[in-house]
């Protein structure tokens, strides 16, 4: 009889404590970041990470991640060269259109450098780049920047 109660009651506790409502803070924000600077370690001195690359890589695609609910409308996210850090002229080491676009339903959009071979050797060029958003998403403050360097 011991058995069968303890049975009974333990039924019972596990039957009403799975009942109780759990009321988790949902965020319901938007923002932008580099996946770049998610997975790499920052560079020595700096906050954001550094990707070298050679004068004759032609493109270099940056991953930018849309941290929230997908969008029912593409989003064209701004994204600005930061002048502190940046070494390499723009038309001339590289081109950059200043915006990308984060398709309707997609969490993720490219962000696409075209690097000039320049024919010279030797030394590098930094480019340092942020990404801001829109008007309606932000930016991540943590992983927002990036910086290409760009060897000869």
């Amino acid at each position: 009889m011991k058995k069968l109660f303890s049975l009974f009651t333990l039924a019972l506790v596990l039957g009403f404590s799975s009942c109780i409502e759990q009321n988790y803070p949902v965020w319901e924000g938007h923002v932008v970041e580099f996946q770049d600077a998610v997975d790499r370690t920052p560079a020595a001195g700096l906050t954001y990470p550094r990707i070298t690359v050679a004068n004759t890589v032609g493109t270099v695609n940056l991953r930018v991640n849309l941290v929230g609910k997908h969008r029912p409308s593409d989003e064209i996210i701004t994204y600005s060269v930061v002048a502190d850090g940046t070494t390499a002229a723009a038309g001339k080491d590289y081109v950059a259109p200043g915006t990308l676009t984060i398709p309707a339903g997609s969490s993720f959009g490219t962000l696409t450098v075209n690097v000039i071979n320049t024919g010279k050797i030797g030394g590098s060029v930094d480019l340092t780049l942020q990404v801001v958003g829109n008007d309606e998403i932000g930016s991540s403050a943590n992983y927002n920047k990036v910086q290409i360097r760009i060897t000869r």
